[in-house]
C-alpha cells in the first residue's frame, strides 16, 4: 500500500474517533451532574421513607455504573469512577438496609471523587473576554 493511502485512512479514522470521545465526555459530565444532584439531595437531614431511599439508592447506583463505563480507557478517570462507584455501592446498601445516617455519610464521601471527574469531563472553557478580539 502507499504510504499516502495509509496516511490518509489514519486520519479518517482519527477524526471520526474525535466526536465519539467527545460525546463520551458529554454524556459522562451529564450522569455525573446528575448523580451530584442525586447525592447532595441524599444528605439533607429530612426524613424519607424507605421505599424514597430505595429508589435514590438504585438510581445512584445506576449512574455510578455508566459513569465507571464511560471512564474507559483513561487511568485517572478510572480510579475516580472506581472510589466513586464503591462509595456509591456501600450508600445504597445502607439505604436498603434502612440506616440513613450511613446512607447520609457514604454520599458525602463519593461527592469528593464526583466533583474531580465533573472537572475532568467539564468541556473546555472559553477564557476569550468579551471586547478582547
Amino acid at each position: 500500500m502507499n504510504r499516502r493511502i495509509v496516511v490518509s485512512i489514519l486520519v479518517a479514522l482519527a477524526l471520526t474517533a474525535l466526536p465519539a470521545f467527545a460525546q463520551s465526555r458529554t454524556r459522562l459530565h451529564a450522569d455525573a451532574t446528575s448523580l451530584a444532584a442525586t447525592l447532595h439531595d441524599a444528605q439533607t437531614s429530612v426524613n424519607v421513607s424507605p421505599s424514597v431511599w430505595r429508589v435514590v439508592g438504585n438510581e445512584a447506583n445506576s449512574l455510578a455504573n455508566r459513569i465507571y463505563g464511560a471512564t474507559a480507557g483513561n487511568s485517572t478517570a478510572r480510579g475516580l469512577a472506581t472510589d466513586l462507584r464503591t462509595h456509591v455501592r456501600m450508600m445504597r446498601q445502607a439505604a436498603l438496609a434502612g440506616n440513613a445516617v450511613e446512607a447520609r455519610r457514604h454520599a458525602a464521601e463519593a461527592m469528593p471523587f464526583l466533583t474531580r471527574l465533573i472537572d475532568w469531563a467539564s468541556p473546555p472553557r472559553n477564557l476569550a473576554l468579551p471586547g478582547n478580539r
